[in-house]
């Protein structure tokens, strides 16, 4: 992460225009952040790829490769994706910036090396053409979970118990364009098998239907893909009804997102895409009257608060807590001065957390270091999440243009250390604020950058919502685009949803949201909500009795992956 905020401003002026017109002509999908790889040149040796952050219309790259002489480099690359999701930029190279462990200095524009033309095509997968060299597939470089899953097994760090359990939001997507929320709890019982409940939102209920359905489990360990699969019909040999119509479903988690296929009862020969956001997944031991007995790893800070992953009745909170913290570019706050420099980008799959700085030597040029290890958890609720890893600096891999050929360790720098508090400033942490000490300096606070931050108005906020709303009708909820601002307020299209902020703007992601009967000039409330948007999608979603998810954002991109294609998700025709 070489430009902070300030630097990538000035190296994209159109980013104002983009922030302050947003548009609904756009993507059904969204990149994964974190590391993206070559598959032709994926060899198991060291090599070339890039880290990858995309936020709204807005795709950073930061290409590791390496000079015709075989010292590792970097470059960078910025821009706005199109309707194609596509984009043609420079590849700028900086030298002069700070080494590991020298003095602060800046650094300085350096050139560039041509332009790459990028295109995905669903948010794994694309095309890259790098100067010289012909279009190749890219793909996100994805680690395999460990298998068993942690929950699912007896150790003492972090404690796992009886209760285990792993819980998600999916959104049902069908060929109409429909769509449906529903929240899954994967279980794991003391004969091993694993069930999914999967449960609509209260405000999708059938008043006359099941509350969930029921769904019988097996693990695929050579795809990571779950099948979940419905009975046909109860013990009295009568036909089983359906809370979301799903006959079976096959699932996958990578990282935060959710990726599946559903089979629906009515409609057996239909396909229906799923994708969904982890919350987390947590293991108790009996009784769990204590919070020492109750571990999570969670993806929103205030699940861990909350015994929504493990019900017991006796206590809430956990004690043994991980928070996996959001993938993507990460800059060194009391380096931010407005000009080039370094910064980390960080992948987070699970507990595994890789790390790529762009740093440079003690004699200007510019280099790459990379590392990985495993986060580990606190071992108190106010503790913090922590990792250490060697990085290692690289040398002798492809450079622009040129052959195929494999990179090799040059030298180990030293130890990168990580840690993230589960709070920050007061309040539970946004998962995007934490610390790294790099070898021979100091611990400082890093923070993940924000490509389109809050300008003046309310045009951030922008979107489509899931909202519950808090009003006298029971279960009241409904689908939101907020898709234009008028006299400073964020409205759907119809004029029915309105959603101001506080003259004061304490908090420029917050909003009061009201639900209006038409006539809306008659100005009759339904019901409202307070709506507080994290910026990198990591809302726990509960402002009991109000609720919402998040689901595109102000430019009307879809926030999961979409309909991607992976080994274990089709559901055969039979």
């Amino acid at each position: 992460m070489t430009m902070r905020k300030a630097f990538l401003r000035h190296l994209v002026p159109a980013m104002a225009l983009f922030c302050a017109l947003p548009g609904w002509a756009a993507r059904e999908f969204t990149p994964q952040a974190g590391l993206w790889m070559i598959p032709s040149e994926n060899n198991g040796q060291p090599g070339r790829g890039f880290s990858l952050d995309v936020q709204g219309h807005t795709a950073f790259l930061q290409v590791f490769n390496y000079e015709q002489s075989g010292a590792g480099t970097f470059h960078t690359a910025v821009g706005q994706l199109d309707d194609a999701a596509s984009m043609t930029v420079p590849l700028l190279r900086f030298k002069g910036g700070r080494y590991l462990g020298g003095p602060a200095q800046d650094a300085v524009s350096n050139g560039t090396a041509g332009n790459v033309a990028v295109r995905f095509t669903d948010g794994l997968n694309g095309t890259v053409q790098f100067p010289g060299e012909p279009v190749q597939p890219i793909a996100r470089f994805l680690v395999p979970e460990k298998l068993p899953y942690w929950w699912t097994q007896l150790s003492d760090d972090p404690l796992k118990g009886t209760r285990r359990r792993w819980g998600f939001q999916g959104v049902t997507m069908a060929a109409d364009g429909s769509h449906r929320l529903w929240e899954g709890l994967l279980r794991l019982d003391e004969s091993g098998a694993l069930t999914l409940t999967a449960s609509p939102m209260p405000g999708e209920l059938n008043s006359t239907g099941p509350a969930h359905d029921s769904l019988h489990c097996t693990l695929d360990r050579s795809t990571q893909a779950l099948d979940c699969t419905a009975p046909d019909f109860d013990d009295g040999a009568a036909p089983v009804p359906s809370a979301l119509d799903i006959q079976r479903v096959r699932l996958r988690p990578l990282g935060r997102d959710i990726v599946g296929v559903i089979q629906p009862k009515s409609a057996p020969g239909a396909r229906w895409t799923l994708n969904g956001w982890s919350l987390g997944s947590a293991s108790c031991s009996e009784p769990c009257n204590d919070p020492d007995q109750r571990s999570i790893r969670t993806y929103a800070a205030p699940e861990m608060a909350m015994d929504g992953l493990c019900i017991t009745g006796y206590c809430d909170g956990y004690s043994h807590i991980m928070l996996l913290p959001a993938s993507g570019a990460w800059m060194i706050v009391d380096e931010n001065t407005g000009a080039p420099g370094r910064g980390v980008f960080l992948d987070v799959q699970d507990n595994t957390i890789i790390a790529q700085t762009s740093d440079y030597l003690a004699n200007g040029e510019p280099t790459f270091h990379m590392g990985s290890g495993s986060l580990k958890s606190s071992s108190s609720s106010a503790g913090a999440t922590t990792a250490e890893m060697p990085i290692v600096r690289y040398a002798g891999g492809r450079y622009f243009g040129g052959p195929a050929r494999s990179g090799h360790e040059a030298t180990t720098a030293g130890t990168l250390k990580l840690a993230f508090s589960p709070i920050y400033s007061h309040i539970y942490s946004d998962m995007a604020t934490g610390s790294v000490s790099l070898p021979g300096e100091e611990a400082r606070t890093i923070r993940r950058l924000e490509f389109e931050p809050p300008g003046v108005g309310m045009e951030h906020l922008l979107g489509e919502y899931y909202v519950q709303w808090n009003a006298a009708e029971p279960h009241l909820a409904s689908w939101v685009k907020l898709t234009q601002i008028v006299r400073g307020d964020a409205v759907n299209a119809e004029g029915t949803v309105r959603c101001m902020q506080e003259p004061q703007r304490r908090d420029p992601n917050s909003m009061l949201c009201v639900l209006l009967e038409p006539p809306v000039e008659a100005n009759r409330w339904r019901g409202t909500a307070r709506i507080t948007v994290n910026p990198f999608h990591r809302n726990t979603a509960e402002t009991y009795p109000s609720f919402f998810v998040r689901t595109r954002d102000r430019h009307g991109n879809w926030l999961g992956l979409g309909t991607v294609s992976l080994p274990g998700l089709a559901i055969p025709t039979n």
